[in-house]
């Protein structure tokens, strides 16, 4: 893959068209999504239906509904996104090959995962280190902490365009991804954020009025009915939250390799 010229995405108009390609668009994404979105709400409600002491005191067994959702949600969201993709990439009448781009999507879903994983293992490492025994040791604690986090969302942005690239099946690989992202890292942030914090914003406000709507605390637990419903607002937000960024990203892609994969 050759150097590019730099082009600057525009944020407000990247974002502004992903609300409307999504929200115009509702019919399209339950289309693609709804089997997807069906298995993961079975999935969200798997801890409702085990007794309160499952697994005692076996920590791997505790666990096991927490991992579950986590793998479940990882391959259910990226095959509706290698679809997705698809769709925003080649048009609304395109069937394209998924099988080897959804491996190559689970492949780097799992290796940012495990990042993470060790990122945040590292974190909390360093913060029991420092303990509360210093307040200036704390404070700096704090910085690194929002340093790493800040890094590892520019990080992200800069490989972003891996996944783009999986569904059009051109991958461009990781140096060819941070070479494409160059001088729009934090405008790829600032995209994700525009277009996705509204719709978290507005999940929270919905699950803490459900909630506080059945007088149902913190602590207490929710009847099966009420968890299924907060399962199911949380489901449809995951893949709300999927499509916006597979829109921000499938513009950005063709806006920075503008004839790649064509």
């Amino acid at each position: 893959m050759t150097d590019l010229p730099t082009v600057k995405v525009p944020v407000p108009a990247v974002t502004v068209e992903a609300y409307r390609i999504v929200f115009g668009r509702l019919g399209n994404v339950l289309e693609l999504g709804w089997l997807p979105l069906l298995i993961l709400l079975g999935v969200s409600i798997v801890p409702a239906a085990l007794p309160d002491d499952f697994g005692g005191d076996n920590v791997a067994l505790r666990a096991l509904p927490d991992l579950l959702d986590l793998v479940a949600g990882a391959l259910c969201l990226n095959a509706f996104g290698v679809r997705w993709y698809q769709v925003q990439l080649f048009g609304g009448a395109s069937h394209r090959p998924w099988l080897r781009p959804w491996s190559r999507f689970l492949l780097y879903t799992f290796a940012f995962y495990a990042a993470l994983g060790i990122v945040l293992a590292a974190t909390l490492l360093a913060g029991s280190i420092v303990g509360d025994h210093n307040l200036s040791l704390e404070i700096g604690a704090v910085a690194l902490d929002l340093a790493v986090v800040a890094a590892l969302l520019l990080a992200m942005a800069r490989l972003s365009l891996l996944y783009p690239a999986a569904a059009v099946d051109w991958p461009v690989g990781i140096s060819g991804a941070w070479r494409a992202t160059r001088g729009n890292g934090w405008r790829i942030v600032l995209c994700w954020l525009f277009a996705t914090a509204p719709l978290l914003l507005g999940v929270q406000i919905i699950m803490g009025a459900v909630l506080s709507g059945f007088g149902i605390g913190g602590t207490t637990v929710p009847p099966m009915g009420l968890f299924i419903l907060r399962g199911l607002i949380a489901t449809v937000a995951d893949f709300l939250i999927a499509a916006l960024g597979a829109v921000v990203l499938s513009d950005v892609y063709r806006r920075l390799i503008p004839t790649a994969g064509r």
